[in-house]
């Protein structure tokens, strides 16, 4: 079983890896940042997390062949793929076959809400809802 609260972030780009988990950073949530795909398949060697956010383009995988991997190893981690505002066919198709959970687009405003919906976290927002 995931962890519920651990979410492994990999990109190359250390702003970026520092970005996204400023967006997702909250109170009962741990990360684990990564620079390529090889150090985050090793973690997932012993680790167990509840969501991976990967950019689309690696140093040594594509973000897309990294997360089939997670979902090979782990088919219970939910999994993000981040790509540019260009988003390539490849990515779509992954989204559609489901090798993927959800794909956001950078810049990257939607992260947050995508992977509270993955991890079944409450809104809190203290909006009463419609009904």
């Amino acid at each position: 079983m995931p962890l519920r609260n651990t979410i492994f972030i990999v990109d190359e780009r250390p702003l970026s890896r520092h970005a996204v988990w400023r967006r997702l950073a909250g109170p009962g949530r741990s990360f684990r940042l990564f620079g390529d795909a090889r150090s985050a398949l090793g973690a997932l060697e012993t680790e167990r997390p509840a969501l991976v956010v990967a950019d689309l383009e690696l140093p040594d995988m594509d973000g897309v062949a990294l997360l089939a991997e997670v979902r090979r190893r782990r088919p219970e981690t939910s999994t993000v793929l981040l790509a540019g505002t260009e988003t390539p066919a490849g990515a779509r198709t992954a989204l559609r076959d489901r090798v993927i959970d959800a794909l956001v687009g950078r810049p990257v405003e939607m992260l947050g809400g995508v992977v509270r919906e993955l991890l079944h976290e409450p809104w809190g927002d203290g909006l009463p809802l419609a009904g």
